[in-house]
């Protein structure tokens, strides 16, 4: 009898670590920090005038998101961008303008990343397409993005 209430909880906590297991993150906050530093590259707003912070993006939680802020040596005025870069492929988003940003730079760590990753080929497309916040409803009404 006593072994019946052993199993349950330990049958639970199995199917709960199982199923979050789906939801890890593939990359940790660093990595997606250096992605966002090569998409500024890419932009040509690198430099070291450029100071990327964390920014909490209520739209994307699951995202990691940057603000990546320069002051503008012309006028002194602070310019900000946002990025926000999906946690399990790489893929790095302006958050604002709801677009990826690419370069053969990023798309060599998203190939590493993947290969990491150690999910099943099946699930490239499906994670691939996960955008941050409202860009998934303004790609769906741009008519560049499957539901």
């Amino acid at each position: 009898m006593f072994g019946r209430y052993i199993l349950l909880p330990v049958a639970l906590a199995l199917a709960a670590s199982s199923a979050s297991a789906a939801h890890l993150r593939t990359i940790g906050q660093g990595a997606a920090r250096k992605l966002v530093q090569e998409a500024l590259v890419t932009l040509g707003e690198d430099g070291p005038w450029v100071q990327i912070v964390p920014w909490k993006y209520h739209w994307a939680p699951e995202f990691y998101s940057f603000e990546a802020d320069r002051h503008n040596i012309v006028d002194g005025l602070l310019v900000a961008r946002y990025f926000a870069v999906n946690p399990w492929t790489g893929d790095v988003w302006d958050a604002m303008a709801c677009s990826q940003i690419t370069s053969p730079a990023i798309d060599k760590e998203k190939q590493a990343i993947w290969k990491r990753s150690r999910f099943p080929p099946e699930a490239r497309e499906a994670l691939h397409n996960k955008s941050p916040g409202a860009c998934s409803e303004t790609l769906l009404r741009m008519g560049k993005k499957k539901q």
